[in-house]
């Protein structure tokens, strides 16, 4: 019973990531990964604290009780009871919402520009293992056809029109083929596996990828780098600036705080005196100004010179993108040229190959130049699938640079 739940797990498993695709591999790296799951916390973090700061500062309650009786000509005074409420200045609240909203927003870009960049670290990972186990699909052909190259050798050896030489060299050639493909799949399994912790899952969970990739239909332009995370991210935080800055002139307005003392008075031993015992009551106003506090010039200062800052690593942060941005813009038109060349190459070779087994039926073939001419196709083959791999990246990194 257990063996047979462990074969429709393994196929429902094999079914689920048959079905993966690469945007599927991208959403659950997005979902599943630390980094932004951190940025996401940091927003959350921000966006609680807009309940914060809107609130009024601690209301301050006394009660003080006399140690000595002070005698008044109405009775003596007990104890003294006030209450105290700082008030906020005019429109101070809603600045502060409003600087917490713009860092909220600031966090968010810092979110996008998590998700981009696990995003771009999905993609470079699954077109490197596409390149693996194409060279591997490749090299398999490419051994068979050795193989068969190495019975014709046999054959022509008994009629002396090959020598063990051509065959012994066509032998080594299947060695290193078999090397190969071994160590490749070597690599891919190591590639699956980091792939999977990349995406924080499962180490042995199967990574699909198709057979082939097509390039014919996939285009890139230079778009602006303007609405790059990183550089809204940057942008917003002269918002939080502007918006510190008015703060920092709200806090040198007056500070207003209204109270109310209460004072109870005993009543005398006195017959027919007006307002014998009568409690006190005391309404106050105070008024705080920053006559002496310098802070205040001190902070805005500060701020000034965060600002300037900024603007000069938004101007550096641009550049760098601009910078990134057509280096990808090259390597992707460059790569399609190293394509169509491996593409032409490989097409002249099979067609040279094709024209040279043709002297097998007449029985004169040159092992050694068929040979040759067979570890040059596959090295164009391999061009070929590396620039595949790498036009897909440029790709990718375009996208990551503009989308």
């Amino acid at each position: 019973m257990m063996k047979t739940i462990q074969i429709i797990v393994a196929f429902f498993i094999g079914v689920i990531a048959h079905a993966q695709s690469l945007e599927d591999y991208v959403a659950i790296a997005i979902k599943n990964n630390s980094n932004i799951k951190v940025a996401q916390a940091n927003l959350a973090l921000t966006q609680e604290k807009i309940h914060e700061v809107a609130n009024l500062d601690n209301t301050n309650f006394s009660l003080g009780i006399f140690a000595t009786t002070p005698e008044t000509r109405v009775g003596s005074q007990l104890f003294k009871a006030g209450v105290a409420q700082k008030l906020p200045w005019f429109g101070e609240f809603k600045t502060k919402r409003q600087a917490v909203e713009a860092l909220a927003e600031t966090k968010k870009y810092a979110v996008s520009l998590s998700e981009k960049q696990i995003a771009f670290e999905v993609k470079k990972a699954y077109y490197a293992i596409y390149q693996q186990k194409a060279i591997t699909a490749i090299l398999k052909v490419d051994k068979q056809v050795l193989q068969t190259y190495k019975a014709m050798a046999l054959a022509a050896l008994s009629n002396n029109r090959a020598t063990m030489s051509d065959v012994l060299r066509i032998q080594v050639q299947i060695n290193e083929l078999h090397r190969t493909i071994y160590q490749n799949k070597n690599s891919i399994a190591s590639m699956d596996a980091n792939f999977n912790r990349l995406l924080q899952r499962e180490e042995s969970v199967p990574v699909q990828v198709p057979d082939s990739l097509h390039i014919s239909n996939i285009l890139v332009q230079k778009e602006s780098v303007n609405e790059h995370p990183s550089v809204l991210q940057l942008e917003k935080m002269d918002s939080v600036y502007n918006l510190q800055k008015k703060l920092i002139t709200i806090d040198q307005k007056p500070k207003i705080s209204l109270g109310l003392d209460y004072v109870l008075v005993n009543k005398r031993p006195v017959e027919d005196l007006a307002f014998n015992g009568k409690d006190i009551w005391m309404p106050k106003f105070s008024l705080a100004i920053p006559i002496f506090n310098k802070k205040y010039s001190s902070q805005y200062k500060q701020i000034r010179i965060r600002q300037a800052a900024l603007e000069a690593s938004v101007i550096n942060q641009k550049n760098t993108l601009e910078i990134a941005l057509e280096q990808a813009l090259l390597d992707f038109d460059n790569q399609l040229l190293s394509l169509e060349a491996a593409q032409q190459n490989k097409r002249e070779i099979q067609q040279a190959i094709a024209v040279d087994l043709k002297g097998y039926q007449t029985g004169i073939l040159d092992y050694d130049k068929i040979l040759r001419l067979q570890l040059q196709k596959i090295k164009y083959e391999l061009e070929e699938i590396e620039a595949i791999k790498k036009t897909f990246i440029a790709k990718a990194k375009v996208e990551y640079l503009t989308e």
